[in-house]
């Protein structure tokens, strides 16, 4: 197989972001109180709902909130911690079948997605579990922050190229974009309420479709073999 490293997402690849229930819920109401007109009910009641699919300095960023609206999501979310065991997908058990060298990389708070780790009990599969943290990357010079940065740096640790790699997560404006942007092989899981990518090399809806596409290319790689 040509394929040594695979990199996966954690949240609507692993794990269901809304699993956690209403532990999201004091930040998204201290982000409403804080907005003062800042966007429109609708346009803000779209950004909470974009904090379950995407790190919450990008939606930050990408729906304008005022400084105040972001201090108050982050003094919020800081603060949470997952304390109580929380399942994955179904297909979560899984991923130890997936023969090559693991990594787990996923963005946000440090402490809220290691205690989401944790829960799952998943951190013994893989090789490698790195956290992209809001915070570090906030005073974080630009070429060193993000998931692309975090990509290059599993490179030159597994001395491998870009198409040895493959990125596997769900969302086109963080881990797959920046495994696009690698020159890696991307692939898409279309969980439940995530849209499909059309630029993602290969989509599957979970864990099960991935070793089969694997499967297929080793066998396209060994044509013959049993």
């Amino acid at each position: 197989m040509r394929y040594k490293v695979a990199i996966f997402d954690l949240d609507n690849c692993l794990l269901d972001a809304r699993s956690v229930g209403a532990l999201f819920e004091p930040a998204f109401e201290a982000i409403r109180q804080a907005n003062h007109g800042t966007l429109a009910p609708e346009v803000l009641e779209q950004a909470i709902e974009q904090c379950w699919f995407t790190a919450f300095d990008l939606v930050a960023e990408r729906f304008g909130f005022s400084d105040g609206m972001r201090d108050a999501g982050l003094q919020q979310f800081r603060r949470m911690r997952v304390t109580s065991a929380i399942q994955g997908y179904p297909d979560i058990a899984l991923l130890p079948r997936v023969a090559m060298r693991r990594y787990l990389v996923t963005s946000g708070f440090r402490h809220l997605q290691e205690s989401k780790i944790t829960a799952l009990g998943i951190r013994p599969w893989f090789d490698h579990v790195l956290i992209d943290d809001v915070d570090e990357a906030t005073d974080a010079p630009a070429h060193s922050r993000g998931k692309l940065a975090v990509f290059r740096r599993i490179l030159e640790l597994e001395g491998c190229q870009p198409s040895e790699v493959l990125v596997i997560g769900d969302n086109p404006l963080s881990e797959l974009g920046a495994g696009r942007a690698l020159g890696a092989t991307t692939v898409q899981t279309v969980r439940p309420g995530v849209t499909a990518w059309d630029l993602a090399d290969h989509r599957v809806t979970g864990l099960g479709e991935l070793l089969e596409l694997l499967s297929k290319e080793a066998g396209a790689t060994h044509p013959g073999t049993a």
